[in-house]
């Protein structure tokens, strides 16, 4: 997770279950995690969801709420619906409102881009040129024309490298398991015979 910090501040939030207004410190970062906490300088988010799971921004009057923070109107309101949750915030001005808008729907609009497609080229045949060489086949070669004397060409086969010697079917555990059973049970036995 990153942790560059694309826009902080103090927000009114409302509560979920009280609807109550309460501060708390937000925090936007690069990666597109939006986290809210009690203060700047608590480590423990209260709340985290990412923007990639957001799917509306609502300001104004679109807003549904009943009530608004002393001193604040409906035009420093400004919600965020996740696939989840849904999160209220109260900005200090409509300036302020404004700004965290613009910030939100950049890292909802970098959240939605399409996804990276992997695809998977086939192994190309290349010929390889060496001093005195060439390699034909994927990597590693299938086999190698060494040039020699005038007229004379050596082949040489490299077999492809073998990275296991048989395949995994179990016993080797069940082989420790009963070296470590054995070797157990002679642990105890000099204290069995006194």
């Amino acid at each position: 997770m990153s942790f560059e910090i694309a826009k902080a501040g103090w927000l009114q939030r409302q509560s979920s279950i009280l609807r109550r207004w309460k501060k708390n410190w937000v925090v936007l970062y690069q990666d597109g995690s939006l986290k809210y906490f009690e203060s700047p300088d608590s480590h423990t988010a209260e709340d985290a969801e990412r923007m990639t799971s957001c799917q509306q921004i609502l300001t104004g009057t679109s807003v549904n709420v009943d009530n608004t923070p002393e001193g604040l109107g409906r035009t420093c309101l400004f919600s965020v619906r996740f696939k989840d949750s849904t999160w209220t915030f109260c900005a200090e001005s409509p300036d302020d409102m404004r700004a965290w808008q613009v910030s939100l729907e950049q890292f909802k609009a970098i959240a939605h881009r399409p996804p990276n497609m992997n695809v998977a080229y086939p192994t190309q045949q290349v010929a390889y040129a060496y001093p005195g060489q060439q390699w034909y086949g994927s990597h590693p070669p299938q086999y190698v024309v060494q040039q020699g004397q005038p007229g004379q060409v050596t082949y040489v086969y490299a077999d492809a490298p073998r990275y296991y010697r048989r395949g995994y079917d179990g016993t080797d555990v069940a082989m420790g398991a009963v070296a470590g059973a054995a070797i157990g049970s002679m642990m105890w036995g000099p204290l069995l015979w006194w």
